[in-house]
């Protein structure tokens, strides 16, 4: 199981095989769902018939999600922050690769509803970055336990196993590949001020700050030598590109992020998990869906779980020049982004080496993740000096 794994081929997440109907409860860890129901028939009137039943969502990273079914069958997706940890308490879906905005929470709902909430009022549902539509944010913990935002349901279908990837024929994946891309383009060239997102994050001295982010995460997770770490973060912070283009960023932009129309191959319906949002430069971005990319007739690359190595699939060039042509952006230094893309996901495997090493929970699958930390310096170094 590849790092970014969620499970579940479809957008809502169900486990492969088996039915929402099979799934849903009226018991369900992290909610209440009598007050739940309760609060939503008076916030949502008319759009919700008791009995209220939830189902868990694979995925989400740290932030939980729900799928909600009404009396009526109905559907609403609810996110929440993480579950408590403690002696014999749950584990919640954990967090793995996903990140938060610098000075942010990794849990702050809020935040990750006014993204949503702004992309969509800017654009409506079928606009250029089309989201899942926002309902309501609910802020008082005593409701469910937590604050938490409830979307419709996103239809259709995300692209994240090796067998709906293979299945595709060769001009399907090309357009799944550019929707995927110029989805990300539209987002590049959001009006922040426009959208009511220009006092989002803060934006000064954007990418010093985040080789400052990841250093510190590498200084609180080391464990052991790492080979050529430091090499990788002095050439970081010896290159670092002047910047000053400002974004909305997704912050985990990935094929496995996005729903995509069943009937229109490559039209996206919604991108999903926001929570990593913020505002900084475009090409951050780029560099994480490039590090995350395999491409066709390439190496297995152990952090991805979206398989693009079959026919039609472009390479990480032919989408970094499509990225070029639709922005106009100078990509002369992309390997820089990259680079600090594989230094970013370094530092988060090594944490996931400590837990494994001190007998913490990590997600089915990682348990081996500090193997994977060597090649991703290298291929940290390699983007540096070859620029892709």
């Amino acid at each position: 199981m590849s790092v970014g794994a969620m499970g579940g081929p479809s957008a809502d997440r169900s486990p492969a095989g088996l039915s929402p109907a099979e799934n849903w409860s009226d018991v369900v860890m992290g909610l209440d769902l009598p007050r739940l129901t309760r609060y939503l028939t008076v916030r949502l009137p008319g759009s919700i018939r008791p009995p209220l039943r939830a189902m868990p969502l694979p995925g989400g990273r740290s932030n939980l999600s729900y799928e909600l079914c009404d009396g009526d069958g109905r559907v609403l997706v609810l996110r929440r922050p993480p579950l408590p940890l403690g002696p014999g308490g749950p584990v919640p879906v954990p967090a793995t690769l996903a990140t938060p905005a610098p000075e942010t929470s990794r849990s702050d709902i809020r935040r990750e509803y006014q993204v949503i909430r702004a992309l969509h009022q800017a654009h409506g549902r079928a606009g250029r970055v089309p989201v899942a539509e926002p309902y309501l944010l609910c802020q008082d913990a005593s409701v469910i336990g937590a604050p938490f935002f409830v979307t419709a349901k996103a239809a259709g279908t995300v692209y994240r196993s090796e067998k709906q990837c293979a299945a595709l024929s060769p001009s399907q994946a090309r357009a799944v590949s550019h929707g995927l891309l110029d989805v990300l383009v539209a987002l590049h060239q959001v009006d922040v001020r426009a959208a009511g997102l220009a006092d989002f994050a803060r934006t000064d001295q954007f990418l010093i700050r985040q080789v400052d982010r990841w250093d510190r995460l590498h200084a609180a997770s080391a464990s052991r030598e790492v080979p050529r770490l430091a090499r990788l973060a002095a050439a970081l912070r010896a290159g670092v590109p002047a910047g000053g283009r400002i974004s909305v960023l997704h912050g985990d932009y990935r094929l496995e992020n996005v729903v995509f129309d069943l009937a229109s191959i490559g039209r996206v319906n919604a991108v999903l998990d926001w929570e990593a949002a913020t505002l900084g430069d475009p090409l951050v971005d780029l560099g994480l869906l490039l590090t995350f990319w395999e491409g066709p007739d390439q190496p297995l690359n152990p952090i991805s779980s979206a398989h693009t190595r079959t026919r039609g699939f472009p390479t990480r060039r032919q989408l970094a020049d499509r990225y070029a042509t639709r922005t106009g952006y100078d990509l002369s230094r992309i390997g820089w982004y990259i680079a600090l893309n594989h230094y970013r996901v370094a530092g988060l495997l090594e944490v996931l080496h400590y837990r494994v090493n001190h007998g913490l929970p990590v997600p089915p699958g990682l348990e081996r993740a500090g193997s994977w930390v060597g090649p991703l310096i290298e291929g940290g170094l390699t983007a540096l000096r070859e620029n892709l």
